[in-house]
């Protein structure tokens, strides 16, 4: 199970400061005491960090499950609670009842960067070696230090992710760097080719600051464009309405003629690659939509199930975007584009390919073997990093057909590519890869399954990727009625990132290279709202509650520090609730104080309220469209709050 914990504010006065041994070099090997230095981004230079100062504190905190949790950093616990008094003086425990567990040893010490891009944002300290879990992996403690210059210490949560591993999040300014050496060489541990390994590895802060990026779906199936992505598949498989359409409107697939007989010339699906030319292709006017959405990270299938490369690969001769159809680079195209527009750049990579003879044979030998991840996948997988360096791998298809090759050790090997990818990958203090390797995936955040809507808190990062039609893929046989509209949209941005979300918003364009009206208009809608509204949306944070009411048509969040930290005492309530004229607008889980203001967003008169038994009363202002700052969803900022 995993666990989540309410803010806690641990005040340092009047604990007696350790002093410890001066600063010491961080050399390859070494396990200091304290984590005394981290390397820089571009791999040059030194910043020295001492948490001497925080040797003194011990961290606590208690979870919904009633289970306690102590530690200590850069020593042992100190006060060792007395239901762990048997067990070995360790740097973290966790107890409850008449059970305690160890969750990390003082000479299994790693450090890192907190932030792999920002090496001056503090350090992460991880403790190993603790008890076994019931699948008898050691429990480890991950404690994250964040400079923070205006408090001495803040613990404003604690999450267990992956499961039995918990990560302290703490604010400090004694996390801050006291020196920066230019010349200096430093080095960190590297990570292991096994999830535990890897979970340690922390997450580029750039993915959570962001919250909005567009996914494209874009490849052979646009040629042909009716009802699914997995055109391909469900022709070959004989599903009727594929097998009909396709016989009826290109030629004959060959597929289960005794049940579909078909008399006209025969048409196979790979005839559809010369077909798919990109011929209007501008990927500086994709650029500039999605940046004008408000979106701040795009991901491109660089190959979905079909095994088309849309890049030149040379594991996938002749059936690629450079040999045939557009004879041309998508994904660098793109890439360039996207970058020159300020925005992040990440790649969809399916695992599987349905049709490979190489796939098929691993499976027929029950995985015996595994030629296909071997001489296709991996060496594919490294030439995109090397070539492209995308800031996300969104890493799919691991469902193969038989169970062997669902296995994310086993079969896919994702942990060996990882840890290339974290430990020589060029792109290394950047990328993040999600969670979809196959069955026991570990990852940077959570991307569940397609329309990941969850609506509730996460202790862990997720995303919520989404359709604006039913098909991933750009779909002509569907009307308007399956497409979704801006305020849809809107409200499944805004409760992605209310509960610790992002949105990745799916856009199919078309076989020569368009991205339709339809699709504009929605980005253009999103793009109006996000230029009033963003500030209640990038670089924010959860609040204490999500919603205000159970009918979830108001959503809060709150803007984070320079630090990182909650700034809890502001809240934007993005609310999709217009009350009649006349009427309060109420909110029943927030308090004001006397020195509480309240402005909407997008609109330069104050605005009235009233604290009152059934909670803040806010009056809100009658506006002609002309003034309106949306007419889907309105914000209103809330400052020192209860």
């Amino acid at each position: 199970t995993r666990s989540s914990f309410s803010r806690t504010v641990l005040n340092m006065k009047g604990l007696s400061l350790l002093a410890l041994a001066s600063l010491l070099s961080f050399v390859a090997g070494a396990l200091p005491d304290c984590c005394q230095a981290v390397s820089s981004p571009a791999s040059y230079g030194c910043y020295h960090y001492n948490l001497s100062a925080l040797t003194a504190a011990v961290f606590t905190a208690t979870d919904v499950n009633k289970n306690s949790y102590s530690a200590a950093v850069c020593t042992n616990v100190g006060s060792v609670p007395p239901l762990c008094k048997n067990k070995p003086a360790a740097t973290a425990y966790q107890y409850a009842n008449s059970s305690c567990a160890v969750l990390g040893l003082l000479s299994k010490t790693a450090t890192y960067p907190v932030d792999p891009e920002r090496a001056d944002r503090g350090v992460r300290v991880v403790y190993q070696g603790g008890d076994p879990d019931p699948d008898g992996v050691d429990r480890a403690v991950m404690l994250d230090f964040f400079c923070d210059k205006d408090v001495e210490m803040v613990v404003q949560s604690v999450i267990e992710f992956p499961s039995y591993t918990f990560r302290f999040v703490i604010y400090s300014s004694h996390a801050c760097p006291v020196s920066y050496s230019p010349s200096e060489k430093c080095f960190f541990p590297e990570f292991e080719n096994n999830w535990r390994s890897l979970a340690f590895r922390p997450v580029p802060s750039w993915y959570d600051e962001v919250k909005f990026g567009i996914f494209i779906h874009w490849g052979v199936y646009s040629v042909p464009s009716f009802k699914s992505e997995w055109y391909w598949y469900y022709l070959m498989t004989g599903n009727p309405p594929f097998v009909e359409f396709h016989n009826r409107v290109y030629g004959c697939s060959g597929v289960m003629p005794e049940k579909f007989p078909c008399t006209g010339p025969p048409f196979k699906y790979a005839d559809f690659a010369p077909m798919f030319k990109a011929e209007m292709f501008n990927p500086d006017d994709w650029a500039a939509l999605f940046k004008k959405s408000g979106a701040k990270y795009v991901i491109l299938t660089s190959k979905h199930h079909e095994g088309w490369c849309n890049f030149p690969s040379p594991q996938h001769w002749n059936w690629n975007s450079m040999d045939l159809g557009p004879q041309r680079d998508l994904v660098g195209n793109l890439t360039s584009s996207v970058r020159a527009h300020g925005l992040r750049m990440g790649l969809y990579h399916s695992l599987k390919e349905w049709f490979n003879p190489l796939h098929i044979q691993d499976s027929n030998n029950n995985c015996s073997t595994t030629t296909f991840v071997d001489e296709i996948l991996i060496p594919t997988l490294k030439d995109m990093i090397n070539k492209y360096q995308p800031d996300v791998v969104w890493a799919d298809g691991s469902n193969g057909d038989a169970p062997c090759t669902r296995d994310s050790v086993k079969y896919w090997k994702a942990p060996d590519f990882v840890s290339w990818l974290y430990n020589k990958g060029p792109n290394r203090n950047t990328v993040l890869v999600n969670n979809r390797w196959g069955v026991g995936s570990g990852g940077d955040y959570n991307a569940g399954n397609d329309r990941f809507t969850l609506g509730v808190l996460q202790p862990e990062k997720y995303e919520n990727w989404y359709t604006t039609q039913n098909s991933w893929g750009y779909d002509r046989s569907e009307s308007l009625a399956y497409y979704r509209n801006a305020s849809v949209l809107i409200y499944q941005l805004v409760s992605s990132v209310a509960c610790n979300g992002n949105l990745l918003l799916n856009v199919g364009p078309t076989h020569d290279g368009r991205i339709l009206p339809i699709f504009e208009d929605l980005l253009t809608e999103m793009g109006e709202w996000m230029a009033v509204n963003s500030e209640a949306i990038y670089n924010t944070t959860t609040y204490r509650v999500q919603f205000d009411t159970e009918e979830k048509r108001t959503w809060f969040t709150s803007p984070k520090l320079p630090s990182g930290r909650c700034n809890c005492k502001t809240v934007y309530a993005i609310t999709f609730a217009f009350p009649d004229k006349g009427k309060d607008f109420i909110l029943t889980q927030i308090n004001s104080t006397s020195s509480t203001t309240i402005a909407l967003l997008g609109y330069k008169d104050s605005v009235k309220f009233s604290q009152e038994s059934d909670g803040l009363h806010i009056v809100p202002p009658q506006l002609s469209p002309a003034v309106n700052p949306s007419s889907i969803s309105w914000v209103y900022k809330m400052t020192n709050l209860a």
